[in-house]
């Protein structure tokens, strides 16, 4: 038995490497979740590495229509073969129709077979008929020595007492969630024989080029590399001094504070120290488009859209509704290599409770981002919106706090001579650092600390 691809990216990822050949696959969900999708498409993947695929098409519409309809996307291949049965008939003699598929399939002698769908077939007999059908069907597949993949409509909780799980090798589940301002789909492989798969809830989206799958990360963090005590400057000269010199290398920093307290200014005086010395590094952001970023930066004297049109600097945005962790995840750890990128500032963690609705999700995926970024050796920025009185106590309920290796704390308080702005640095890990809160202003020329310490 050898190993083959899907064709489908991402999917050969969660299935270890591909599938079995030959094996069969039941693609089930409910309609209008992409099984018909997702298994042309393989088939389409095969056809244009030559090999020879049937499309098994249950269903009242002609084979022409079909063809019409699948021309739609980018991946279709006209050169596959399809052979239709009327649905009605198949519910009604399952057995003629097994008999004309067998002459079809030993006179084409495809590699590939997809059975769309398998679930009407026999519909009008009683279980136990349909039960014996299928375990005639199963008879027939060993003889087909193909890969064969059938659709099936059935909800995730029928899958189990459905006869056709007992005698497929695999089975891959398509659903999808509905939200106020976006739709999400999800695939999951409920039984994988002979291959070591990825559990849990993957990601997938359909256009016109067909399925993209996005693995859900399982990131584990690099120990193995070596410590550096290299340091990396934020591009602020007494926040440099209260933390030892800088940020240590590839470590992942936390900035927290209210709102107007300079966050994303002193994020971008850290990208930009960087890139002016020739340090890639990655914008994250998810509330200003590209266009506010760099008009932002530009009240300040940085020329961002230079600095981002020769490469030095890439901005990743994305609204957080819309936000698919696992796509997001990959999309980062692509830039990274692409760019080179040794910094990364992501503006701000509070928009990821917009995507991921449970908590420990939401810590899970935080927590993936900083084995990424450690792997990479990326030093990383985290900034985090807090209220006015959670700065005030200095103690905060953060999902990344535990894991990041530094935390500032920025404040803000009305005085009688104005508005007072203050930093301190709750904690620094493996490092000496600062321990007296100091003021600092947002000027125009940025983020600027004045050289006195707060009584």
């Amino acid at each position: 038995m050898n190993t083959v691809s899907t064709g489908i990216d991402g999917l050969d990822d969660i299935l270890g490497g591909g599938i079995l050949s030959p094996s069969t696959t039941l693609i089930a969900g409910t309609p209008g979740t992409g099984r018909t999708t997702l298994g042309i498409q393989s088939l389409c993947a095969a056809a244009k590495k030559g090999e020879k695929v049937l499309y098994v098409a249950i269903t009242s519409k002609s084979e022409s229509l079909i063809r019409q309809i699948l021309s739609r996307f980018s991946f279709f291949e006209e050169n596959i073969k399809i052979h239709t049965f009327n649905v009605g008939s198949v519910e009604r003699d399952p057995l003629s129709m097994l008999v004309e598929l067998g002459n079809v399939v030993s006179s084409l002698k495809p590699d590939r077979i997809l059975i769309d769908p398998v679930t009407p077939i026999g519909f009008g007999f009683p279980e136990a008929e349909r039960r014996r059908f299928m375990y005639s069907l199963n008879a027939a597949l060993n003889e087909w020595n193909a890969v064969v993949y059938f659709i099936g409509t059935l909800e995730i909780d029928n899958i189990k007492s459905n006869v056709i799980s007992d005698i497929v090798d695999n089975i891959i589940y398509l659903s999808q969630s509905f939200k106020t301002h976006v739709t999400r789909r999800y695939i999951k492989l409920i039984k994988v024989t002979g291959m070591s798969y990825i559990q849990g809830d993957h990601t997938f989206e359909i256009g016109t080029d067909g399925i993209s799958i996005y693995p859900k990360g399982l990131e584990q963090a690099n120990y193995f590399l070596t410590a550096s005590d290299e340091r990396i400057s934020t591009g602020i000269y007494h926040l440099d001094k209260m933390l030892g010199g800088g940020f240590i290398k590839g470590s992942s920093n936390l900035i927290v504070g209210p709102t107007g307290t300079g966050k994303t200014v002193l994020g971008l005086h850290f990208v930009m120290e960087g890139a002016k010395n020739g340090e890639a590094g990655i914008i994250i952001n998810f509330e200003e488009t590209p266009e506010e970023l760099y008009l932002h930066a530009f009240n300040f004297g940085w020329n961002l859209r230079e600095m981002e049109k020769i490469g030095k600097i890439k901005i990743i945005h994305t609204l957080p509704f819309s936000l698919d962790p696992n796509k997001h995840i990959i999309q980062i750890k692509k830039n990274i290599k692409e760019i080179k990128a040794h910094r990364i500032f992501l503006d701000d963690m509070e928009s990821f409770n917009c995507s991921i609705i449970d908590p420990m999700e939401t810590k899970e995926h935080i927590a993936t981002l900083t084995r990424i970024f450690r792997n990479e050796e990326v030093t990383s920025l985290l900034a985090c919106h807090i209220p006015q009185i959670k700065a005030c106590s200095k103690t905060f309920d953060i999902q990344i706090s535990p894991v990041a290796d530094s935390v500032i704390t920025l404040q803000q308080k009305l005085t009688s001579s104005g508005l007072q702005k203050s930093l301190y640095i709750l904690k620094m890990r493996g490092s000496d650092h600062g321990t007296t809160p100091v003021r600092y202003e947002i000027k125009s020329s940025g983020f600027v600390i004045e050289n006195n310490f707060i009584s």
